[in-house]
């Protein structure tokens, strides 16, 4: 899949489905995309519950959805990017799986949408430090992001 923001992933993830459940591969080491490993960890996000905003210097952020559906919006402030100032809306879901890569520099939020929480799982290329936290936020309406989140 094809993202419009420079040096965005978005990579199908394949799920083996069965008579007992499904399996679902998220990442290898040996992945084209493989940032490294830092921490992986899994959120709940409520019905209609906006996370926003967020952007890393160091850190490669990679998500995938395992339950529910989200919205996922991404703005490119990096003055030397073929994108800059664009954004992109991106639709998950549990049906249609994908790993959402987004690279350092790339400002990001998300909301659940549909009627239950949105499970999702972080694969990210350093280990979070509240000592030396690598994040900028702003609130999800901010002005300086030109997005409104839709009702």
């Amino acid at each position: 899949m094809k993202s419009n923001i420079e040096d965005v992933f978005i990579q199908p993830l394949k799920k083996v489905v069965n008579e007992r459940g499904h399996l679902m591969e998220v990442q290898k080491y040996d992945d084209p995309i493989f940032p490294g490993f830092g921490q992986t960890y899994i959120t709940s996000t409520l019905p209609g519950a906006i996370k926003a905003w967020y952007r890393h210097h160091k850190q490669v952020d990679q998500i995938a959805i395992i339950k529910g559906e989200l919205l996922l919006v991404l703005y490119d402030t990096r003055e030397n990017s073929s994108s800059f100032k664009q954004l992109q809306e991106i639709k998950m879901n549990e049906k249609d799986p994908v790993l959402v890569q987004i690279p350092t520099g790339i400002w990001h939020g998300f909301k659940a949408v549909g009627v239950e929480s949105a499970y999702l799982v972080h694969l990210n290329s350093k280990a979070f430090s509240f000592a030396d936290a690598d994040e900028d936020r702003l609130p999800y309406n901010d002005p300086f992001i030109p997005y409104t989140w839709p009702i």
